[in-house]
């Protein structure tokens, strides 16, 4: 009988054991799966706050394409001198052109004919005169305010320069003020450091014209 009761005994705490080991394992196993999941759910929210992010991002910088971005709150002026790229940026080009027709169209009024700014639409519209920006500020409201200094060239040859609000209501643009017309001597600096920038550029893009022919040239070896 107590050889029997000590193997039941025995068995009783092999069984014991057995199940505390099957146990700890499921434990461990669970604990592990538990893991995975959460690294799982971490990286899966991840890669959706980055895709996130990059699509924002991406509005951001098509909607500065078209409107440059300015650090000023709105209703207050901002400049845009401090990047020459954002004279040239299509927005400011497309308001400097709206108001170099609208003067072409005011000038040759009665009342303007014989000043030194007189040009017609059809020198405009031929693009025998073109506009440089020189300054320009621009103003958030229902819409964007543009208050601009340009410069009216003819074959290369400064005729002056004028300054002009414009109000740009969604794409509906209006002059709202016509501001002082200078002379040239008055935007000299403004205008040499515009062409200066424009030069560098256009021999930079020389380089890389000549550069890429060169490549071109260059036959592999066989």
């Amino acid at each position: 009988m107590t050889t029997s009761r000590r193997s039941n005994t025995i068995i009783s705490t092999i069984i014991f054991i057995s199940l505390c080991i099957i146990a700890i394992t499921i434990t461990r196993q669970s604990t592990i799966n538990l893991r995975l999941r959460n690294e799982n759910s971490e990286v899966s929210a991840r890669r959706t706050i980055t895709d996130s992010s990059q699509i924002i991002m991406s509005s951001r910088q098509q909607q500065e394409s078209v409107h440059p971005r300015t650090n000023n709150m709105v209703g207050g002026y901002s400049n845009l001198g401090h990047d020459k790229n954002l004279l040239k940026s299509e927005q400011v080009v497309k308001v400097s052109n709206y108001a170099l027709k609208e003067h072409s169209k005011k000038s040759t009024s009665t009342a303007s004919v014989g000043h030194a700014l007189t040009i017609s639409p059809d020198e405009v519209e031929s693009g025998q005169v073109t506009a440089v920006v020189l300054e320009a500020q621009q103003q958030v409201v229902a819409g964007l305010n543009y208050k601009l200094t340009i410069a009216l060239m003819k074959d290369s040859t400064c005729l002056g320069a004028l300054k002009v609000t414009v109000y740009d209501r969604f794409g509906d643009l209006r002059v709202t003020k016509w501001g002082d017309q200078l002379t040239c001597d008055d935007v000299q600096d403004l205008l040499t450091e515009v062409i200066q920038v424009e030069e560098s550029e256009e021999k930079a893009l020389d380089v890389e014209e000549k550069i890429e022919e060169g490549m071109e040239e260059v036959e592999p070896n066989e």
